[in-house]
């Protein structure tokens, strides 16, 4: 299996894991920055997967914002939240009222940000971000341990 197959099987794996175990219904994405180049990487449906695709190609969002400040971004209320409207669109056109995104450093070049998206109003509570964030952080252990971390650009 090429590096880059086994590394985007992994947070693949991650992003499942995490909409299963976050306690509410909650569809989770993968984005990593290695070398300030912005993939986005895996995804647990469709339309996180989109909402990734647009921030990525617009270089802003909530989870572009975790991974430059390295702190969780939280977006209880979509509607109510302009600073990022190609994003923004993105996620309510998919039916989000809800994003959060936690960040893990993986190294010195490496940033990995999982992106949680709800259709419900402000849904997590501290208890699940703190999981959730720890979750993160296995991941990112994961990807420093299992993996070489590839160019996101070629994932």
């Amino acid at each position: 299996m090429d590096p880059d197959d086994s590394l985007a099987a992994l947070l693949t794996a991650y992003a499942h894991e995490a909409a299963a175990r976050v306690g509410v219904p909650t569809e989770c994405s993968i984005i990593v920055r290695r070398h300030h180049l912005l993939a986005d990487v895996a995804s647990s449906g469709e339309r996180a997967a989109h909402c990734d695709h647009v921030e990525v190609l617009a270089g802003e969002g909530p989870c572009v914002l975790a991974i430059q400040q390295l702190r969780g971004e939280l977006v209880p209320d979509v509607l109510a939240d302009d600073r990022w409207p190609a994003w923004r669109d993105a996620a309510i056109g998919s039916g989000f009222r809800s994003a959060a995104a936690l960040p893990g450093q993986v190294d010195a070049d490496t940033t990995v940000a999982l992106n949680m998206y709800s259709d419900e109003l402000d849904p997590w509570d501290a208890d699940a971000l703190v999981g959730m964030d720890r979750l993160v952080q296995e991941m990112a252990e994961a990807i420093r341990t299992n993996a070489t971390g590839p160019d996101p650009a070629q994932l």
